[in-house]
C-alpha cells in the first residue's frame, strides 16, 4: 500500500503492475508440499493471486478488508424488470437488512454504501463535464479515504439493473458489437423468460445510443456517455487502489465494465482485480478475459450484483489458510563443521594468491640475471622454428 493519492487529475495517476513472479514461486512452492494429493485445485490461482498481491511466495489471509457499493439512478427504462428499485436496495442495507446485509455481516465484512450523483442525460452525454469530475473524484476520495484507514483489499460491486444496463453499452462499445449479443435473457420470479423486461432495456439502451455514436475512446468519455456516474465512481475506485498497490475483489458486470474504464486510466488496473466468482453474463464472460483475470473458483452463481462477494471472500481466506498450513519440506542448511571449513578454505586461498603474485617479478628477474639459465632466451627461438612447420 503506498501513500494517499495527490490531489492531481486522475489520469496523472500511475499504477504499477504487480510482480508476476511471486505467483510463479508461489506455485512451485505449493508443489513441493509434503501431501499425496494433487493440491489445492481450483483454489490455487485465488493463492497465486494473492502472492503477487503481498509480494511473497507464502501469502497470508487479508487482515482489513472493507466493501464498497455503489449505487446511482439511470435513465428510465434501464432497469426494466429490475427486483427492486436501486434506491430501496440502498435503504436495506443501510439498515443491515436483506440477504447481503446478512452474508456481509456473517463474514466479517464491513459494508460502506456510496450514493453516486444520477445519471439521467437526454439526447446526449448522460453526464456533463461538470457531473463527470464529481463522480471520478467520488470514487477517488472513497477509496483513499478505505485505504488510508488500513484497509489492505477493497470488495467493489455495483447495485441496480441501470448499472448492468450500462455495462452492456460499455462492453458493446469495447467489443465493437451489438448491444443484443451483451444483454442476457432475463427471467421473471418462478424462472419463465421475461421478454418484456429484455425489450424494455434494449430499446431504452438504442435510444441513448442513437445520440451517443462516433465519439473518440477515452475513459473519460465511456464514462460521461455510456457508464455513468456509477461506473465512473467505480472506475475511479479501482484504478485509485491499483495506483496504490492494493488488491480488490470485484463482482458483477458493473464491477467488470468499471474495471475496463480503469483500464483506460492505466492498463494495470485490472492486475490488481479478481473475480471469486464469474457468473454467466456474457459481459462478465468477455470482459474478464480481455482483462486478462486470474481463473476464478468456478461458483458460477447468477444471482444479482454483490451476492456473490462474501462467498468469495470467505473462500479466499480459507485457501490462504490452507496454503499457509500445509507441511513443507524443511530447508536444507550445510552441518556447523562443514561450514566452518569451507569458510576457512576460502579464507586461506587469498593469502596463498597474493604470496604468489608478489613473489613472480622477483623470480622472473632471478631468471634473466642467473648465467647459465637460458630458458626464456631459449624459448622464442624454438617456438620461431616450429612456426614454419605449422605452416
Amino acid at each position: 500500500m503506498t501513500e494517499t493519492t495527490d490531489a492531481g487529475p486522475l489520469a496523472d495517476l500511475k499504477a504499477k503492475f504487480p510482480n508476476g513472479v511471486w505467483t510463479t514461486r508461489a506455485n512451485a512452492r505449493l508443489q513441493d508440499a509434503l501431501i499425496e494429493g494433487a493440491g489445492l485445485g481450483r483454489l490455487q490461482p485465488a493463492v497465486g493471486w494473492a502472492a503477487r498481491m503481498q509480494a511473497t511466495d507464502a501469502p497470508v489471509p487479508f487482515a482489513s478488508p472493507q466493501m464498497l457499493l455503489f449505487a446511482g439512478e439511470y435513465p428510465e427504462g434501464w432497469d426494466t424488470g429490475d427486483y427492486a428499485p436501486v434506491e430501496d436496495q440502498v435503504e436495506a442495507l443501510e439498515k443491515g437488512e436483506g440477504p447481503l446485509a446478512d452474508q456481509a455481516a456473517r463474514a466479517g465484512l464491513p459494508v460502506t454504501v456510496v450514493r453516486t450523483p444520477a445519471s439521467e442525460g437526454v439526447e446526449g452525454p448522460l453526464l456533463d463535464e461538470t457531473e463527470l469530475n464529481e463522480a471520478l473524484r467520488l470514487g477517488r476520495e472513497t477509496a483513499d479515504r478505505a485505504i488510508d484507514a488500513g484497509a489492505d483489499l477493497l470488495l467493489i460491486a455495483g447495485l441496480g439493473a441501470g448499472a448492468t444496463t450500462a455495462s452492456v453499452a460499455v462492453c458493446s462499445f469495447i467489443a465493437k458489437d451489438d448491444i443484443t449479443t451483451y444483454q442476457p435473457q432475463l427471467h421473471a420470479p418462478g424462472g419463465s423468460v421475461h421478454d418484456v423486461a429484455w425489450m424494455g432495456r434494449v430499446a431504452a439502451l438504442r435510444d441513448h445510443l442513437a445520440f451517443n455514436r462516433g465519439f473518440k475512446r477515452s475513459p473519460e468519455a465511456l464514462v460521461s456517455r455510456l457508464g455513468g456516474a456509477q461506473l465512473g465512481a467505480m472506475a475511479a475506485a479501482i484504478f485509485t487502489a491499483a495506483t496504490r498497490s492494493t488488491a480488490i475483489l470485484i463482482d458483477g458486470p458493473a464491477a467488470m465494465a468499471a474495471m475496463m474504464i480503469a483500464r483506460d486510466f492505466g492498463l494495470a488496473a485490472p492486475k490488481w482485480c479478481y473475480a471469486p466468482n464469474r457468473s454467466a453474463h456474457p459481459v462478465v464472460v468477455k470482459l474478464a478475459k480481455q482483462g486478462g483475470l486470474a481463473d476464478d473458483l468456478g461458483f458460477e452463481l447468477d444471482l444479482p450484483d454483490a451476492v456473490a462477494l462474501p462467498l468469495g471472500w470467505d473462500l479466499l481466506q480459507q485457501a490462504l489458510r490452507i496454503s499457509q498450513a500445509l507441511p513443507m519440506p524443511e530447508k536444507e542448511e550445510p552441518e556447523p563443521a562443514v561450514a566452518a571449513a569451507a569458510a576457512k578454505t576460502e579464507a586461506t586461498k587469498e593469502p596463498v594468491a597474493a604470496e604468489a603474485v608478489s613473489t613472480a617479478p622477483e623470480a622472473a628477474e632471478t631468471a634473466s640475471t642467473e648465467p647459465g639459465t637460458p630458458a626464456v632466451e631459449t624459448a622464442e627461438p624454438e617456438a620461431a622454428e616450429e612456426k614454419p612447420a605449422e605452416s
